[in-house]
């Protein structure tokens, strides 16, 4: 019987490895180069409540995406109008999954907000939205898309553009950093 030696294998994956700290760490965030380049985008979501089940409630900042609450897609935060007709948004932790989502609100414009903060984000408790407010918020920690960084959340930062309590929707002007750990929050790529 022939023996099969792994050496080859475990050469080239720390080859591989030391590569990309190397490269990954030339920075002096240890985050490496931004892969992916910022841009604003417009988003509209559907409350939980009484609108059609393949309506998507949430939002999901790793992948900068709306997400359907109902079929279990991840998601870092989600839309619904409660019994009085306000406005709420919950932190997908209030709903029974991951924790670490959580936002802050900003007394600055949204095209003002340059970088997130890394503390004193709100992870407990739903955040009530009127038009023309602005928050910062913080994804889940994710692991998709970071490589050797580990799981790191995203931030991205928000403004409320309208809200149709008649269709029962929320459309937000979004600017979301997917670089693993970045927290810029202009368009462009961002550098930290």
């Amino acid at each position: 019987m022939r023996s099969i030696s792994f050496a080859p294998f475990a050469l080239a994956g720390s080859v591989t490895f030391a590569l990309g700290v190397a490269t990954g760490c030339g920075d002096s965030t240890g985050l490496g180069p931004a892969v992916f380049t910022n841009f604003v985008d417009t988003v509209t979501l559907a409350a939980l409540r009484d609108t059609p089940v393949p309506a998507a409630s949430g939002f999901d900042m790793v992948f900068g995406r709306l997400a359907r609450t109902d079929q279990g897609q991840p998601f870092d935060f989600a839309f619904d109008i409660d019994d009085e007709g306000t406005a709420v948004l919950f932190p997908a932790g209030l709903m029974g999954f991951q924790k670490e989502p959580g936002w802050r609100r900003s007394n600055q414009e949204f095209a003002e907000i340059a970088r997130a903060p890394t503390e004193d984000y709100t992870v407990d408790s739903p955040l009530t939205v009127a038009l023309d407010d602005v928050f910062i918020a913080r994804s889940r920690n994710s692991s998709s898309g970071c490589g050797y960084l580990g799981s790191l959340p995203r931030y991205g930062k928000f403004r409320v553009l309208e809200l149709n309590f008649e269709e029962r929707s929320l459309t937000l002007e979004v600017l979301v950093d997917l670089n693993c750990g970045f927290r810029g929050l202009e368009p462009g790529v961002p550098t930290s």
